[in-house]
């Protein structure tokens, strides 16, 4: 007994030294450094708005406090930035994404996405509404949803016809019978929000910060545009997002019970509501690229979760953003996050079949 409590004791004696040790560590590793976070859309849009917001507020839960900048690499519906971060950039820590579309890519194979989605560490989520509106000038005059149903060949615009946008721009217009022609390829949500304001086209979505900040005051307010309908989780189709209740919109879902009954039980609308489910619970996530150092993922993703809950972020998101972006976060997270790299076979080929049918409709 005596011998195995003289061994114990030295073998506690070799390792409480260690853990300061290895805490200065983790401690040491991002201090006095700077931290590109890489956002994968132009500057401008909803993307790089919230990424500059939580650019501001996220170092001072680093241990460290390293200093972050923003870096905008927009491009292929997203895709440009997201294979950077998992292809080319520096894999030491010091890089981190803030991306669009990514489970959404993966969930349908697209081939724009170049890398292995499951490879680049995943940090959190960020949970999105994304708001449909028209011009009220749209067909002769659009007053409310109900009288979209009745006009057709408007210019419906988009990113690519790949991204969780443009599908579900186009499918939810398909389900609910209405004509439209379909316009794709701006670079970014603020370019297509310039074509809707120039009358090249008439229809588009829009994520809920931006039709807060920009949408509402400058055309619904103005009486030169009308929302429409959004999209969010599936939790909330019979209740309504709490977040979006104040755009007098509905649920996709509820506003096709209101003007058509139920819902169909066809393919067309399995696939909107799954690609609508990625883009609206996990339409952006964080990410390190592949092979970082192995404690910089939990720094990160500890990092996030106090920023979700710092009073100075949430006060800023409230003021820019008009509400507070909800995280998703942990293994739960992380789990949904995966599995959009694991879709039924069936019904990736029937995302890729609808994404190719919109290439064709855009003559690329």
């Amino acid at each position: 007994m005596l011998k195995l409590a003289f061994g114990v004791a030295i073998l506690l004696s070799c390792l409480m030294p260690g853990a300061p040790t290895r805490a200065a560590e983790t401690a040491d590793f991002y201090k006095g450094k700077t931290i590109s976070l890489v956002v994968n859309f132009t500057s401008g849009g909803p993307t790089d708005t919230e990424a500059r917001i939580m650019a501001r507020h996220l170092g001072k839960h680093i241990p460290g406090e390293p200093t972050i900048t923003v870096r905008n690499m927009g491009g292929a519906g997203g895709m440009i930035g997201a294979n950077w971060l998992g292809q080319v950039a520096p894999r030491d820590g010091l890089t981190i994404g803030y991306l669009t579309g990514v489970a959404v890519a993966a969930a349908q194979g697209s081939p724009a996405l170049k890398i292995d989605p499951i490879s680049i560490p995943f940090i959190a989520g960020v949970e999105a509404v994304s708001v449909y509106y028209g011009r009220t000038d749209t067909g002769g005059g659009l007053r409310g949803p109900e009288e979209l149903m009745g006009k057709q060949d408007f210019w419906v615009g988009g990113l690519t016809p790949d991204s969780s946008k443009d599908i579900n721009l186009r499918a939810e217009l398909e389900l609910l019978g209405i004509s439209h022609k379909y316009i794709s390829g701006y670079p970014g949500a603020a370019e297509v929000r310039m074509a809707l304001e120039k009358n090249e086209v008439q229809v588009t979505s829009e994520s809920l910060p931006t039709f807060r900040m920009s949408i509402d005051p400058a055309l619904v307010k103005t009486g030169k545009a009308v929302p429409l309908w959004y999209d969010t989780s599936a939790k909330f189709w019979d209740k309504g997002h709490p977040d979006a209740i104040a755009t007098g919109a509905l649920p996709f879902a509820a506003f096709y019970r209101k003007v058509k009954g139920e819902p169909p039980n066809n393919d067309l609308w399995r696939m909107n509501a799954l690609v609508a489910e990625f883009a609206t619970s996990l339409l952006r996530t964080i990410h390190l690229p592949p092979g970082p150092p192995p404690e910089t993922v939990g720094i990160l993703r500890k990092a996030v979760a106090a920023m979700s809950q710092d009073a100075d972020y949430r006060a800023e998101a409230l003021q820019i953003l008009k509400y507070v972006p909800g995280f998703s976060l942990g293994p739960e997270a992380e789990k949904i996050y995966l599995s959009s790299a694991n879709i039924e076979p069936g019904m990736r080929a029937l995302i890729r079949s609808y994404v190719e049918k919109g290439y064709a409709l855009t003559g690329k």
